[in-house]
């Protein structure tokens, strides 16, 4: 079995708001959810949002995230805002002990997120 990390980014566990939108939709409707891990590829994160119901969106699919990074001393004493373009890698059903409508979302950054305090 060969387990060696084939990811070219170290994901690191961070728990932050986020807030996107399909950038192809007429619709300005937001979709809301928290981040299960960040990377400077990418991030994964958990919605009840039916738009991220398998079979709803497609892969490839182009997506504008915004990240609440919350005050932290002596990193971002006032908080901040990552925004980014992404690309849906997959969606996937979570189950906790009982199923849930709750989804779980893989995004790639198409460039590097930019960041605003």
């Amino acid at each position: 079995m060969n387990t060696s990390e084939r990811r070219k980014f170290k994901r690191v566990g961070a728990k932050f708001g986020i807030c996107c939108n399909e950038v192809s939709s007429t619709s300005k409707q937001h979709y809301v959810g928290r981040t299960v891990n960040v990377s400077p590829g990418g991030l994964c994160f958990q919605t009840d949002a039916d738009i991220f119901k398998p079979g709803n969106l497609s892969k490839g699919s182009l997506l504008k995230v915004e990240l609440s990074i919350p005050p932290t001393k002596g990193l971002l004493e006032f908080g901040g805002r990552i925004s980014g373009f992404v690309r849906v890698l997959r969606t996937s059903n979570l189950y906790s002990p009982t199923p849930a409508d709750r989804y779980g979302v893989a995004l790639e950054f198409c460039q590097s997120p930019k960041l605003s305090v």
